[in-house]
């Protein structure tokens, strides 16, 4: 049976994964232990009643606190769901980012949801390998479970309509490092063109 503490762990020095925040008295703890200057929560409204917490509440008293709030709700337990929300979550944590916050990812436990919305900025925005992504979440935070049916699905629903613009990029790398005489291979530059447009789909996502 999960028992709820509030708890977090740097990923790196920009980006920490937490439980949720129940009471005032724990965003000061977030805002005054961590060092966190953002909180961007991926509970559903679900979540929020479910707990009690009120999310207004809150933002007015994080504003006290010089904290910026931020939420991209999915609802826990469901990889549809989270498939289809986790493009405008990986857009918000950017914005963040973007906006040089240290932020504080959480869902309710700070295993899942906040997890995944993670591994998709590290792989969409970064460029970060999943393989990478994972090893450093599990590094860093080791009970993390993000839904990979949920990644795998969103990343190929980013690809698919974009197959050709892939391509395109693909075959201009090629040609590129032909040309330069540089080492590297055909997969290399697929992947990359693979990073290239999913960060731009992710650019333009309604966060």
């Amino acid at each position: 049976m999960w028992i709820w503490t509030l708890n977090c762990n740097e990923i790196r020095e920009d980006l920490l994964i937490g439980s949720c925040p129940m009471t005032g008295s724990d965003l000061d703890r977030i805002r005054h232990e961590t060092g966190a200057s953002a909180i961007l929560s991926l509970q559903h409204d679900e979540c929020l009643a479910h707990f009690g917490i009120d999310y207004e509440q809150h933002r007015v008293h994080a504003r006290r606190l010089g904290l910026e709030m931020a939420r991209s709700p999915m609802r826990d337990f469901n990889p549809g769901e989270q498939r289809r929300r986790l493009p405008a979550a990986v857009h918000r944590l950017w914005d963040l980012i973007t906006d040089r916050h240290r932020v504080y990812v959480h869902c309710t436990a700070g295993l899942g949801r906040s997890a995944l919305t993670v591994l998709g900025y590290l792989t969409f925005v970064e460029g970060y390998t999943p393989d990478e992504a994972i090893h450093l979440l599990k590094s860093k935070r080791p009970g993390v479970i993000p839904s990979l049916e949920a990644y795998n699905g969103c990343r190929a629903d980013l690809l698919k309509p974009r197959h050709d613009e892939v391509e395109r990029q693909a075959w201009i790398a090629y040609r590129e490092r032909a040309a330069r005489q540089q080492a590297g291979s055909a997969e290399g530059d697929w992947y990359r063109a693979e990073n290239a447009v999913l960060r731009a789909a992710v650019s333009v996502c309604v966060a």
